[in-house]
């Protein structure tokens, strides 16, 4: 099925042909629409929504997102490579299995976002909302972590080696399973990571 794209919003549309790399979008709605294996690659969105989409085995490689929100949306198998969410909300979305080799993340709300076993080695996600994701056994080594919101994040076998974590809440998330190696921490994680494990300040 083609689309011109004239209108702005769809609802329940396979969109795996679609017409959309290297296409500019802006105020368009999407819901419940299917992109499987659609090529979306340098495909432009500029305060986008698209809610309980499929994602799936899709090539989003350098593509931008601005200002979009992709609400329980799923994108396993999908290409983010060179990808960037600039202030993105993408809450409730799960990005387990994905490609997300070269992504840049600029802020943006990612609570109750699914993330486990993702490679996020070296990325800046200073500032980043994760309150209530799942990073398990994410790999977040040399990441910059600073202000980021943990809070309540599972993080069970998560990697943090050499990641700075100073400044970020880390309220509920349970430290003790968490692999830290030369992780950087500021004096309040100090002394709430030692209270986590028995010790007693004095």
């Amino acid at each position: 099925m083609a689309f011109d794209f004239t209108q702005k919003q769809y609802e329940k549309q396979d969109m795996e042909d679609a017409e959309l790399s290297e296409r500019e979008l802006c105020g368009f709605h999407f819901v419940d629409c299917r992109f499987y294996g659609a090529a979306l690659g340098g495909l432009v969105t500029k305060k986008c929504m698209f809610s309980n989409c499929t994602f799936s085995f899709a090539s989003l490689q350098d593509s931008l997102h601005v200002g979009t929100a992709f609400l329980n949306c799923t994108f396993d198998g999908a290409s983010l490579f060179g990808a960037e969410l600039e202030n993105c909300k993408c809450t409730g979305s799960s990005f387990a299995g994905a490609n997300l080799t070269g992504l840049v993340i600029r802020g943006g709300n990612f609570s109750d976002t699914v993330l486990d076993g993702c490679d996020l080695r070296r990325m800046d996600l200073h500032g980043v909302c994760f309150t209530h994701a799942f990073l398990q056994r994410a790999n977040l080594e040399k990441a910059d972590l600073r202000g980021c919101d943990f809070s309540h994040a599972v993080l069970g076998g998560a990697v943090l080696k050499n990641a700075d974590l100073r400044g970020a809440r880390l309220d509920g998330v349970d430290v003790r399973q968490v692999r830290f190696d030369r992780t950087k921490i500021d004096l309040e994680q100090a002394v709430r990571f030692a209270e986590s494990m028995g010790c007693v300040l004095e």
